[in-house]
């Protein structure tokens, strides 16, 4: 494949409670149903061991610092100790600090290391160019554009994806995917390192919305996750030259999420979404550890790493629920709590401060607890969130699809502090923390927001 890389000399910059349920899981021995609520009294042992133990590992956890946001979703848990790190107001003429045009087209979130930010989209009726852009963190100047020919043409459409693969930053490389199938690393000079092209390789992408999932990093090199309507796998790629470390071929079926790494037992391990299941590979060499079958709509959030366990976000009530694992690696997990009537939509579940807040379809907001998974409070917001929410000290921050950001107080009441909004064009995508501030990302601009 040829790529071309485009340097600027100067860009345009403008001025700145729990359901009752049972799960069945798969593990390496066999299937079973876990479950705490039921009439059998070791149901019921199992039930608070469960909650005992996942309550336990709650309050074990130290308040979450902003690591640096080199992946999507940053560190994981989008939780940030610093209660003025983000300012709480912005407009046209407060709090930014510059606004720059993105090349292209793009749904993604942008990343950030080493001074830099780094954003994907893409160009043409057919996305038949693949642009990856750097910034200057400080000033937003663009500083240069990488451009790849796409490996398959796919029209332009509001019903597909447009370059919404979130990018990951690893030591000195940028490492970029696309719903076209191809797969790059590129330096922090722009220069191509590798490239290949999943679609050549094992076949076009399928469905109707085209592919959404990040790329993660882990131990063994780049994950990509590709579920589709058509046969579908989880694949690591090694960092320095791009060949394969493993494929484990999957079951045909979409999901939007982002496989999330944790480590447990001595094994970092990769969590996946998928739609009526979570499933859990060693990433080491792409071994299937256990399945958690028994849910449903849980194709587009991703999972929620918490300490001992994760959230596992769902478009369906009932299925919002917190997983607490087992001692070993390989030990199926236990539900720990399964959400009323919280739900998740596009945007992951938000674990802050002994709180977790989701958004549904129709822009509701919900706070239920960490420990138990009761309900606090549920408010209707002005829309859909698309980018995933953020909490940073005492507040929460709901990105609205529109543009309007609304910033509630942290807490057992919902108190709405300001609402912020921009005059940008377009939808807001996703968003990064940086220091004293953050990056909002829309389909052509690129924004920081903080203090100065």
């Amino acid at each position: 494949m040829q790529s071309t890389r485009t340097f600027f000399l100067a860009d345009s910059l403008q001025p700145a409670s729990s359901l009752a349920a049972t799960s069945p899981v798969r593990g390496s021995h066999g299937t079973h149903t876990a479950g705490w609520n039921g009439a059998m009294p070791d149901r019921r042992s199992h039930q608070g061991l469960a909650r005992r133990s996942f309550l336990a590992a709650v309050a074990a956890q130290g308040v979450a610092w902003a690591a640096p946001w080199s992946e999507f979703l940053g560190n994981g848990s989008l939780s940030q100790a610093e209660g003025d790190a983000i300012p709480s107001e912005w407009s046209d003429t407060r709090n930014v600090i510059w606004r720059s045009a993105v090349p292209g087209y793009g749904q993604s979130s942008p990343v950030v290391s080493s001074g830099k930010a780094f954003a994907t989209g893409v160009e043409g009726p057919t996305k038949e160019t693949l642009l990856v852009t750097a910034f200057d963190l400080q000033s937003g100047r663009a500083i240069w554009t990488h451009r790849s020919p796409s490996s398959q043409r796919i029209k332009d459409s509001d019903m597909v994806s447009k370059g919404a693969p979130t990018p990951a930053v690893g030591g000195q490389a940028v490492y970029a995917f696309f719903e076209t199938g191809n797969l790059l690393a590129i330096d922090h000079d722009g220069n191509r390192i590798w490239e290949r092209s999943l679609t050549e390789e094992f076949g076009q992408f399928g469905g109707r919305h085209g592919i959404g999932s990040s790329l993660r990093l882990c131990r063994a090199g780049v994950l990509a996750l590709v579920a589709h309507d058509k046969p579908s796998y989880l694949v690591c790629v090694d960092r320095e030259d791009g060949r394969t470390v493993w494929k484990r071929d999957r079951p045909e079926g979409v999901s939007w999420s982002t496989p999330t790494v944790v480590t447990h037992a001595g094994r970092e391990i990769a969590l996946v979404s998928a739609g009526d299941s979570v499933e859990a590979y060693d990433t080491e060499d792409g071994s299937p550890l256990w399945t958690l079958d028994g849910l449903q709509g849980a194709f587009i959030a991703s999972p929620t790493p918490v300490r001992g366990g994760a959230i596992v976000g769902s478009s369906s009530k009932g299925h919002n629920v917190a997983i607490r694992f087992g001692s070993g690696a390989s030990d199926v997990p236990t539900v720990a709590w399964r959400a009323e009537e919280a739900s998740s939509y596009f945007s992951s579940p938000l674990a802050h401060r002994g709180k977790v807040y989701m958004v549904n379809k129709a822009g509701v907001a919900f706070c239920v607890r960490e420990d138990t998974g009761e309900g606090v409070w549920h408010s209707r917001l002005s829309g859909q969130c698309w980018a995933s929410s953020i909490g940073c000290g005492e507040r929460i921050y709901f990105f609205g699809v529109d543009g309007l950001t609304e910033v509630v107080a942290a807490g057992d009441r919902f108190a709405r502090v300001s609402e912020n909004r921009l005059s940008v064009q377009g939808r807001l995508y996703g968003t990064a923390i940086v220091e004293r501030g953050l990056l909002l990302r829309y389909g052509r601009d690129l924004v920081r927001v903080g203090s100065a």
